[in-house]
């Protein structure tokens, strides 16, 4: 029999709980309306001494929320007599976790435990057969909102939807359209000044120096300023100075907004039961073009981000510098990387470079050449290439576009061709699989050899999309090629007089060096190398 008679000496607590995952439910399950729930039932039946805790905003698998962990911390302190929420879903989603309070910690504990509209209560066993079930079909329903969620987030990043609560540095979120980003004149300049310094060959510790000197507020502190909330973390040392940091820097560098993109999807939950976040592969990002107004041009964005990801794979040598072009020199027989090496024996070198197949397996010539050698040569090629393109604009795009014409030309005749082919043969099939439908419902063929002959058309319509997939890559990748000149003509703007190699040109202009193993002619060692530059590709005469 159910025991209407509470516990005078001890609270009773009234849970409550809202998240944004109820959705069209939020008004009945709202906090206030909880409250009212709650207070009259405890008055109707006698409960004394109230007391409330509230999570709002939380969602139901996830245990982790402040009223709940304070509400379970007053029980194990013997403070608490009766537990009572609206229904089960309030007190949560996760059956385990449910099950593990209801079944367990609350009977130990001496805890009665009611569930008002489930018609729930620990004192009443003929209420509690259906209970567990209940907690399953709750733990269901968060694993689809969680899912309905996840897809419907990804459709509107699709769409380029911005979907985080903040537009980055820069920009501002317009006062009449939450989704649109503007930008912020304030501090646009900024940013931009920072990727010319970066290209220009400033380090981002350089960079921080010039912002602080200056006097400019960082990206955290400049938000805070106009009235955003601070939701990061601050310096554990009292009284730290408000400065610009390398990271900070490196930060703007990387983010893909400012060449007017949106990028999301970049993390998700390792589970729907926790607020836990793991990085996503950067190739299944969503990247969404030109969703809103660049800072920062494409062809400056793409030499920034090219020479940030060559310091990426970039190593410092432990007792020698290895050079700029170090990571970017190949063997042009085998193409293999060059390896650097140092010898004190060596004199009047700074080291050499060598293939690695005969390094390491014998399996290739030598290919040996000084860094200074090939230093001064790549310096030599990427100054008369600059120079062409600066001093002679239409010349010098002519001259690429010839140079990659015929092949250009061949490339997307041959790709547009086959597309035409795979489509006819694509919807062929498409036929064919309609008409094996009808002679199945016909009765014209048998279940086992409809299925067979089906899996068979479509293993095929299956290579032919994939095909046709990479021959779309490919043109898209060929017309993308033809504007190359102007791109590299953009690049040498940027650099107004190349008088040495750093990492940071070499980053920008070079894609690869491909070095040619040394030969004697006329009693004179001789050795060419071949530069394969970003956008244009060799410009070597042929």
């Amino acid at each position: 029999m159910k025991n209407s008679i509470a516990d005078q000496s001890k609270v009773t607590a009234l849970y409550c709980r809202l998240s944004r995952d109820d959705g069209s439910d939020a008004e009945s399950n709202s906090i206030s309306t909880q409250k009212l729930i709650l207070s009259k039932y405890a008055s109707d039946h006698g409960f004394p001494q109230t007391r409330f805790y509230i999570d709002d905003g939380f969602s139901g698998a996830n245990f982790d929320r402040p009223g709940f962990k304070r509400m379970i911390a007053d029980a194990e302190a013997g403070q608490i007599g009766t537990v009572i929420c609206k229904d089960m879903s309030r007190f949560g989603r996760d059956y385990l976790n449910v099950g593990l309070y209801t079944e367990m910690r609350f009977p130990e504990l001496g805890i009665r435990f009611i569930a008002v509209n489930d018609g729930v209560d620990s004192a009443d066993d003929s209420t509690s057969d259906f209970t567990p079930f209940r907690n399953i079909i709750n733990e269901w329903y968060c694993r689809d909102v969680s899912k309905k969620i996840k897809a419907s987030m990804k459709a509107r990043a699709t769409a380029g939807q911005h979907l985080t609560a903040y537009a980055p540095y820069g920009y501002k979120k317009s006062e009449t359209n939450k989704h649109q980003w503007l930008i912020d004149e304030e501090v646009a300049d900024v940013v931009r000044e920072i990727f010319v310094l970066f290209i220009g060959g400033m380090g981002a510790a350089e960079i921080a120096e010039v912002m602080n000197r200056k006097g400019l507020l960082p990206p955290r502190e400049y938000k805070e300023s106009k009235g955003f909330p601070n939701r990061g973390r601050r310096l554990s040392i009292k009284d730290a100075p408000v400065v610009w940091r390398n990271t900070s820097v490196l930060r703007i560098l990387d983010e893909y907004a400012y060449a007017g993109h949106t990028v999301s999807c970049r993390t998700e939950s390792i589970s729907y039961k926790s607020n836990k976040h793991a990085a996503i592969p950067k190739e299944d990002w969503i990247i969404t073009r030109n969703t809103q107004e660049p800072i920062i041009d494409e062809d400056t964005w793409q030499t920034a981000h090219r020479i940030r990801e060559q310091q990426g794979r970039r190593r410092p040598a432990v007792t020698h510098d290895k050079g700029p072009l170090n990571g970017f020199l190949f063997c042009s027989d085998c193409g293999n990387r060059l390896h650097f090496h140092f010898s004190s024996r060596l004199k009047n070198t700074n080291g050499t470079f060598s293939c690695c197949y005969h390094t390491d397996y014998h399996l290739c010539s030598p290919h040996y050449i000084q860094r200074g050698v090939v230093e001064a040569a790549v310096l030599d090629n990427l100054r008369t290439v600059t120079s062409m393109a600066k001093d002679h604009e239409a010349e010098f795009i002519l001259m690429v576009q010839r140079k990659s014409s015929t092949s250009n030309r061949d490339v997307l005749r041959r790709s547009k061709k086959e597309q035409g082919t795979i489509q006819k043969r694509l919807e062929e099939i498409d036929r064919i699989i309609n008409g094996l439908f009808e002679s199945k419902v016909s009765g014209e063929l048998s279940t086992e050899r409809f299925t067979r002959m089906l899996a068979t058309y479509e293993e095929e319509q299956a290579k032919l999309r994939e095909r046709n997939g990479e021959q779309m890559e490919l043109i898209t990748a060929e017309q993308e090629a033809s504007d190359g000149a102007n791109q590299f003509i953009s690049l040498v703007r940027q650099f107004t007089d190349i008088q040495a190699l750093t990492p940071e040109i070499v980053a920008a202009f070079v894609e690869k060096v491909y070095v040619h193993d040394a030969v004697v002619i006329d009693g004179q060692k001789q050795q060419e190398i071949r530069v394969v530059y970003n956008f244009i590709g060799d410009m070597t005469e042929k």
